[in-house]
């Protein structure tokens, strides 16, 4: 039974602007709050209306937003995480990525359900908000230079606090000094990271943002219902065993390769040539029972247990404190480079987080600037005497710092893969793997998981939305087993489930234990704000944040040719599980049967009664009657 004496579902955001040191509070209309509940959907309206068109990242009239969604805070498994949302530094259209953690419960323990920075400050500052949510803004000079960790440690103890009682995000040296692919992090390996948000919130001067873990619950009606769906969402995630649950994505190197899907060496092979013994050692049980796991940091209400510091404890760097990596760390510094130590592996990995870069775009610079270097396009001379030879381990932490100081080539590779390969030249432009809009694919070789290389070409945001690795397909109309190189159902299905991912990072909660499953969610916005809200609903949700992120990267200029693989990123493999496998002939239909699906032109753009249905008119007359062709 709902409880009625609980509150209606309120969205309280705090605004910064940082140009004038005012900060202020606002409330959303009732409508607004359940059209977009939060995170993603909500970041794409407030883009949408108050981001000029045309500007660069860079302006201070930009948006730097951290969100959180109507569960964040409550008992749902993984509920403790934020999305940031900006016009990224990347592809210059929307960015929404999230991270985990606790963060984000506690934002919500602090009465708010997020924060809005606009303007730009003149030197550095960070925000602290305490445990009755009251905010201020902090001198951040003597932080500037240090790195994540240092950034968090320093912030505790100038606090007078233990670690957990104390959420802190922030940004490296990276961010600090634009590098397009800085990355935003929290409590020490936790990730925002895609499409250069931590260069946005550099262009603020905003070093880090802090909370004291507040002391407002948040509001549930119906806790026997919440309850019920936490269990429900709990139960398969435990039952899957020691995968996931205990290991994390650790043991994803073995399986992956198996399938033909881990990168090797920017994309030449599919053959990774190490032996068995140090193949052996990128497993989830290894690394537990040699990397002498420490003390856990779990996410707020998550039921696995793969969050752990570390201790490096062979190699040139044993001794060395580390965060457990995520497999999309181990895929990235790993076969991609030609490096086959595991414990070098979690250093570079632990490099990456505490300089404040994007795990991603990292491998794919370095192996794209490695294989220029074995071509000579690139030289010693170029490279400032480094040699980046695969699997040079000290090379590659060397360039990670120039590249986060923007030195010497770093300062191109700074970039990004896309724009690096073009002021590179002499032939760069066709091995670097990236999509067109200008970021780059996850942590697999996509020419054997064409759904995700479409998907991410596609993507609004710059980053993979659909997989159908992880969802139900049956909830979206879809067999529940779909034939991973047939192009036309992959067009289908792409549409079919677009929105679903948005609706789930509007609702911020772990994809690890939701599962993209639209239904359990919606049952849970129902518990939690005492509406009557359904699996159409939340669909809803998630098309209009993809159709206002459509519109915003419209008007400023991404267009339908923007949609595609560069051509390595497009290739056909050579060897390996996925061989002779070419999405390329398809891509153009497989293009315009996703823009039918969608309800959108042949250009991709939102036809006005698309737009209507989900309330979006005056994006409509924007798109159409102010700027017809």
């Amino acid at each position: 039974m709902a409880d009625t004496h609980a509150q209606d579902y309120v969205m309280r955001l705090l605004r910064v602007d940082l140009s004038e040191g005012a900060i202020s509070r606002e409330e959303l209309e009732p409508a607004a709050a359940r059209a977009y509940l939060g995170g993603c959907a909500l970041g794409a309206r407030i883009m949408y209306d108050e981001v000029p068109a045309g500007i660069p990242w860079s302006d201070p009239r930009n948006r730097f937003m951290v969100l959180t969604g109507p569960l964040t805070g409550t008992r749902v498994p993984g509920s403790g995480g934020y999305t940031v949302c900006a016009q990224g530094a990347l592809t210059g259209g929307t960015a929404s990525t999230q991270a985990q953690g606790v963060f984000g419960a506690y934002l919500r323990f602090c009465g708010l359900n997020g924060l809005v920075f606009q303007g730009a400050s003149q030197k550095w500052v960070y925000l602290l908000i305490d445990q009755q949510g009251d905010a201020h803004l902090r001198d951040a000079s003597h932080l500037a230079g240090k790195d994540t960790w240092e950034t968090e440690e320093a912030i505790v103890q100038e606090l007078g606090r233990r670690e957990r009682e104390v959420g802190v995000v922030s940004i490296g040296p990276a961010g600090e000094n634009l590098v397009r692919w800085a990355s935003v992090m929290g409590e020490k390996g936790h990730a925002a990271a895609h499409n250069g948000v931590g260069a946005v919130m550099g262009s603020k001067k905003l070093k880090a943002i802090v909370l004291l873990r507040g002391e407002t619950s948040v509001p549930v009606r119906d806790e026997a219902g919440l309850a019920k769906v936490a269990k429900a969402i709990i139960e398969p995630v435990i039952a899957r065993g020691s995968g996931v649950h205990y290991y994390g994505t650790l043991n994803g190197v073995q399986s992956n390769y198996a399938r033909g899907n881990l990168p090797v060496k920017n994309y030449t092979t599919n053959v990774w040539e190490i032996s068995e013994e140090q193949f052996a050692k990128f497993s989830g049980p290894y690394m537990h029972e040699h990397f002498e796991p420490k003390r856990i940091h779990p996410c707020w209400a998550c039921p696995n247990r793969h969050c752990h510091f570390m201790t490096i404890t062979e190699g040139p760097y044993s001794g060395m404190v580390v965060e457990e990596p995520e497999y999309e760390q181990l895929s990235a510094f790993s076969a991609n480079l030609g490096i086959n130590e595991v414990a070098s592996v979690m250093m570079l990995a632990n490099t990456v987080d505490r300089l404040g870069l994007d795990t991603n775009e990292a491998g794919w610079v370095l192996s794209c600037a490695m294989e220029c270097y074995e071509r000579g396009i690139l030289t010693a001379e170029d490279t400032g005497g480094l040699e980046l030879t695969w699997g040079n381990v000290e090379a590659v932490r060397e360039m990670l710092h120039r590249i986060a100081r923007r030195e010497g080539v770093g300062d191109i590779l700074a970039e990004g893969v896309a724009r690096a390969v073009r002021e590179i030249g002499r032939g760069a432009e066709e091995i670097g793997v990236y999509t067109v809009k200008g970021a780059t694919p996850r942590g697999h070789d996509h020419r054997g998981r064409w759904t995700e290389m479409f998907d991410t070409c596609v993507s609004e945001s710059g980053a993979l939305d659909n997989t159908l690795f992880v969802a139900d397909l049956t909830q979206f109309g879809l067999p529940a087993q779909v034939n991973g190189f047939d192009p036309d159902m992959l067009a289908k299905a792409e549409a079919r489930m677009k929105g679903a991912m948005q609706f789930e990072d509007s609702m911020v909660t772990c994809r690890f234990n939701t599962r993209m499953n639209v239904k359990l969610l919606s049952e849970a916005v129902s518990a939690v704000t005492g509406w009557d809200f359904t699996f159409e609903e939340a669909m809803q949700v998630g098309r209009r944040a993809v159709n206002l992120m459509r519109a915003f990267n419209i008007r400023n200029g991404i267009t339908n040719e923007m949609d595609r693989p560069s051509p390595r990123y497009g290739s056909t493999p050579t060897d390996g599980p996925a061989a002779g496998q070419a999405i390329a002939p398809h891509f153009d239909r497989m293009l315009q049967q996703y823009y039918a699906f969608m309800g959108w032109d042949e250009t991709g753009r939102p036809l006005p009664e698309t737009l209507k249905a989900l309330g979006l008119d005056k994006v409509a007359a924007d798109l159409w009657e102010q700027n017809s062709p």
